[in-house]
């Protein structure tokens, strides 16, 4: 027995999604190198990805920056007696980080993450910050599951005693 259940069927895979690197069949999900089984995709589900290290840095640095000026400004001088130019110096200084962080957050956005159970493991196997490809690849992920389980694309009318008949 090749581990296969007894309802994958046996001809030609049919190709849902092809991309450069990515490949869905009603047989395999292959991204790079890496080749998945679809019978062996168990428990699919969604996540998002951690923040890039470079956003939580700046926002740590604007955070120790205004600290920083806050404690400065206390000890060294009485408020008042400082020139208005030494306060837009400052202000700006806080504003880098700041705006690093901003501009960070919109060129950066977490990535989408698909999981799914291999074999008893959770298992990484799609990741993009694109949401559009992380949608297109989810879909036909489903679809590839469910043309492997009722019968494939090619013959949908093969699952049809499949159904139970309502009375």
């Amino acid at each position: 027995m090749s581990g296969k259940p007894e309802w994958v069927t046996r001809r030609t895979p049919a190709t849902i999604y092809r991309q450069p690197g990515l490949y869905i069949t009603t047989e395999w999900f292959v991204i790079g190198k890496r080749r998945y089984p679809i019978w062996e995709l168990t428990n699919l589900r969604t996540g998002r990805g951690r923040r890039d290290p470079l956003i939580v840095r700046s926002m740590l640095v604007t955070a120790a920056v205004v600290a920083g000026i806050g404690v400065t400004l206390g000890f060294v001088r009485e408020l008042h007696t400082i020139s208005p130019a030494t306060y837009l110096a400052l202000g700006a200084a806080a504003m880098v980080p700041m705006l690093t962080a901003a501009v960070g957050y919109r060129l950066r956005p977490r990535p989408y993450e698909l999981w799914a159970d291999i074999r008893g493991r959770a298992v990484m196997v799609f990741s993009t910050d694109q949401e559009r490809v992380y949608g297109q690849v989810s879909r036909a992920l489903l679809r590839a599951k469910e043309a492997a389980r009722y019968g494939g694309i090619a013959d949908p009318l093969a699952a049809a005693g499949q159904w139970p008949t309502v009375r």
